[in-house]
């Protein structure tokens, strides 16, 4: 090896070495290193109260939250607005006192966990007036802390639970609905006895006031439902609401869990839905908690029959298996069929093309896209590129087809957002012209990219 080789080999070694990872810092020693993160932890606060968080927790249980209560404290307490400069430091310092909290403190005491993730939850509200989270990145850190709260809360033998009732109940008041209710439903198994029958009686005389928003009834059946309370969470709905088929479907299924499946059925016969639009959420929902309560009550037939409804209306790859695992020996495969050819034909297209590509059919899905492409719609790209994807290899045709809507409909919009996606797309595009033996009929690739071109240059 030459002199210059050594060198080289040597620098590579060095460099190597200078590498900043765990098991380079490691080498330095334990002595070296605390050195070190003094004179960082001066430069920075979120560092060395990230420090203070672990030597706290080398401590014990106590001193770890209180450590973490100051620091809760002194965000509750502040009114002062985080300017977007410090928006990344104090996001990452909010989650570090989370994992802290989900971590360290849940092992050594549940019960202190539970109550100090409750609080750091309950900085939402105040923070949504003074932090602009256009990235979504506090909202994201309080959605794993109730995430968190779930995973606590069964370990948790609170004593007395009354303190945990009134910080559940202030936030409901005051956070969004979208993270009170998901922190009620985690927390609930923490509750018992008189904490729990308290706090449910305030949240029930606030949701029959006048004025009083669906969060507050919402709150309450949560905790119906913890109690095992049907008829207290039946009762929450007003006779109008009885008939909308998604509260139809969520009394019903109450009863059937409850054993009391003539009532469930009644309580789907009140909310019959209409003829709805397929994939429905409502609609789903309800006819599945129909099938349910058919089986419970030993109508096979009619929750088959319930099954190809549901199919027909919303082209649902996992209703028609769970129809066909039902039928006899052979009966099976013609009903397949039959299902295929109404999803040729069902008047949403787009339903029919996510269902062959789901089951799958490609040669199906080919065939839906070259009968009745044009009715596919580019601005549904998603359902659009997954379909390109799974044709490309065997069905190139079709594939440029979904390609060519998925662009079309960029630059007749001029979706600027989406200019890239649709140059990608048209590359694609040209690619698989290469190996197209049979073009349809339709316009060439240089002619589609031509009138593209006249819409929109690049």
């Amino acid at each position: 090896m030459s002199n210059a080789q050594k060198a080289a080999v040597a620098v590579k070694k060095a460099g190597a070495r200078k590498a900043l990872n765990a098991a380079n810092l490691a080498k330095l020693g334990p002595e070296r290193l605390a050195v070190l993160l003094m004179e960082v932890a001066e430069g920075g606060a979120s560092i060395k109260r990230r420090l203070k968080l672990e030597l706290a927790g080398e401590a014990g249980a106590g001193v770890l939250a209180a450590e973490i209560a100051r620091r809760i404290d002194a965000i509750d307490d502040s009114r002062a607005r985080i300017n977007w400069r410090k928006y990344k430091e104090f996001v990452r310092d909010l989650d570090a006192h989370r994992q802290a909290i989900a971590g360290r403190l849940a092992e050594l005491d549940p019960d202190l966990a539970l109550d100090l993730i409750v609080r750091l939850i309950g900085l939402s509200a105040s923070l949504a007036t003074r932090i602009k989270d256009t990235k979504g990145e506090l909202a994201e850190v309080f959605s794993e802390a109730v995430t968190d709260a779930a995973e606590i809360a069964p370990k948790a033998t609170l004593a007395d639970a009354g303190l945990l009732a009134d910080r559940l109940f202030d936030i409901v008041h005051h956070a969004p609905a979208g993270m009170a209710l998901p922190l009620l439903r985690a927390t609930a198994p923490a509750l018992h006895g008189a904490a729990l029958a308290d706090l449910r009686g305030r949240l029930e005389t606030v949701a029959r006031g006048r004025g009083a928003t669906r969060a507050w009834r919402s709150a309450a059946q949560i905790l119906a439902d913890a109690q095992g309370d049907v008829d207290g969470f039946i009762a929450l709905f007003s006779p109008t609401e009885a008939v909308l088929p998604p509260v139809g479907a969520q009394i019903a299924r109450r009863l059937l869990g409850a054993g009391r499946l003539g009532e469930a059925r009644k309580a789907l016969d009140r909310s019959t839905p209409e003829r709805s639009a397929a994939g429905d959420p409502g609609a789903m929902d309800w006819t599945q908690v129909r099938i349910e309560v058919l089986e419970g009550l030993g109508d096979a037939e009619g929750a088959q029959a319930a099954r190809w409804a549901s199919f027909e209306r919303d082209l649902d790859a996992g209703v028609l298996r769970a129809y066909l695992r039902r039928l006899p020996e052979f009966d099976d495969v013609e009903a397949e069929d039959r299902a295929m050819d109404l999803a040729l034909d069902h008047r949403d297209v787009h339903a029919a093309l996510g269902f062959l590509l789901d089951w799958p059919k490609f040669d199906l899905a080919a065939r839906l896209v070259a009968e009745r492409g044009d009715s596919l719609s580019g601005a549904k790209w998603e359902l659009l590129e997954r379909g390109a994807r799974a044709l490309e290899g065997r069905y190139p045709l079709a594939a440029t087809l979904l390609l060519r809507a998925m662009i079309w409909d960029v630059v007749r919009h001029a979706d600027t957002e989406r200019y890239a996606q649709a140059k990608r797309w048209m590359l694609e595009a040209a690619s698989l012209s290469v190996v197209l033996t049979d073009d349809g009929g339709y316009e060439s690739h240089e002619e589609f990219a031509e009138r593209v071109a006249r819409m929109r240059r690049w």
